[in-house]
């Protein structure tokens, strides 16, 4: 069944555009300018790139590519539900708007750093900044495709233009190369960066880009580098708030509003009911059915009738109430099916790391020769995916590298172009000429 909530979100200042096609205003989002950071407030200026991206309210557009897919459905948000999202929408603007703040905060850390690069103790401060400006532009460019590339010394009042997917992608990889160099260790902190939180989003980027090799190796580090353990305990700790879990790799948190713990992810997901939640978003049943009795992770779906439906459906019940949400960047379990899919995709059926996440969840293992091909292995990879990451953005990604994203779009009668979100409306009340995404 697909689908069709929608999220209250304020709407953003008005982003300007020059008169010129194709070039967006990615004005500096900052109450401090470049020239006033220091070593001392340095690491204050890369707290607010976090605070940037998440806006204290990173739900409204973390979930956004979740609902376009098959995973989760809803009872309104019909644009994102239908793969058809209007112009007007102002989810695509924080989509936007927010991505391009934390730029303009990494490029501060950033700057300075490259201006004093004999302070050792700025190594991880850029390794992190470089980070997170990695992950802004993935956001950007799995949401819009084309997206200007900024590095801080840009005119401020000048429109850069949007680049090809091929040199924001590559931009990606240049920053994630740099921070796996200036990051340490992970030190058991998921809310820090670290060289192996560079290395799994480094791993990500390339098996998305068809680099399965690279890929492969690099996920690998992170398994043998012993910082980190799956565990077939407690798995709700994974999604806490600064958790001790050895099982996140790295996570973003945010303040919520007046300390209420009904927001955040919790806040996308609850039932309602004494909880957190409007009971609007739920789980797509096949993929709760999907999961054997044994498996841990079952028993975070709970079956109960939705807000504007008549017939009961499953709700994701993995995210707790906190006055600081948490959100997965990157998990461990992620460099396992990496390097499963990699080899997969490669040619070669290699059961060994997707049984380790497996028997830590208490499912079934499997046998090479359970698996006719490499193709039918890649199949259950896919399953394990949607199971072990539901809710965490990773599904439509998932679907476009799997090759399941275009035929779902047609199955909703929509152009293939819909794969991503359109340049939002407001931008071309500056500039008519500017060119829209494909399809829109």
């Amino acid at each position: 069944m697909k689908k069709s909530l929608f999220l209250h979100i304020s709407a953003c200042a008005v982003l300007g555009m020059a008169s010129c096609s194709n070039k967006l205003d990615i004005q500096p989002d900052t109450m401090v300018s470049p020239d006033q950071v220091n070593s001392s407030n340095v690491a204050l200026v890369l707290n607010a790139t976090k605070l940037a991206l998440t806006n204290n309210a990173f739900y409204n557009y973390y979930i956004l590519p979740e609902i376009m897919s098959d995973d989760l459905q809803t009872a309104a948000m019909q644009g994102f539900e239908l793969c058809n999202i209007p112009l007007n929408d102002n989810s695509i603007t924080m989509a936007y708007r927010y991505p391009f703040a934390c730029v303009n905060n990494a490029n501060m850390v950033i700057r300075y750093y490259n201006e004093h690069t004999s302070e050792a103790a700025l190594r991880p401060i850029a390794g992190e900044a470089f980070l997170l400006r990695a992950y802004a532009y993935t956001l950007l460019n799995e949401h819009f495709g084309k997206v200007a590339i900024m590095d801080g010394t840009e005119n401020p009042l000048s429109y850069p233009q949007r680049q090809p997917e091929e040199k924001v992608k590559a931009e990606i990889e240049g920053n994630l190369l740099k921070a796996v160099e200036l990051l340490p260790d992970y030190e058991g902190k998921s809310m820090k960066g670290s060289k192996q939180a560079a290395q799994l989003l480094l791993a990500r980027h390339y098996l998305n880009n068809g680099k399965n090799a690279d890929a492969e190796r690099l996920a690998n580090e992170v398994i043998t580098s012993n910082k980190f353990a799956l565990q077939d305990t407690k798995f709700e700790d994974i999604f806490k708030y600064n958790t001790s879990t050895k099982e996140v790799v790295y996570a973003i948190a945010e303040v919520s509003s007046n300390g209420s713990t009904r927001q955040g992810l919790a806040g996308v997901y609850g039932t309602g009911d004494g909880q957190a939640g409007s009971a609007s978003y739920w789980i797509d049943s096949n993929l709760v059915k999907s999961y054997e009795d044994t498996d841990i992770r079952k028993a975070f779906f709970k079956y109960q009738k939705g807000k504007d439906i008549v017939d009961k459906v499953w709700f994701l019940q993995k995210y707790p109430e906190e006055a600081q949400p948490s959100y997965p960047v990157c998990r461990y379990s992620e460099a396992f099916l990496i390097v499963a899919e990699a080899k997969a995709r490669a040619g070669t059926v290699d059961v060994t790391r997707y049984n380790e996440v497996r028997a830590k969840r208490k499912a079934s293992l499997r046998a090479n020769a359970d698996f006719a091909s490499p193709a039918a292995f890649l199949d259950a990879i896919e399953w394990e995916r949607r199971r072990e990451f539901i809710g965490e953005r990773h599904r439509w990604s998932d679907m476009r590298r799997f090759g399941k994203a275009i035929p779902w779009l047609e199955g909703l009668q929509q152009p293939a172009g819909h794969v991503i979100f359109p340049v939002p409306e407001r931008l071309f009340t500056l500039n008519p000429t500017l060119e829209q995404n494909d399809d829109y």
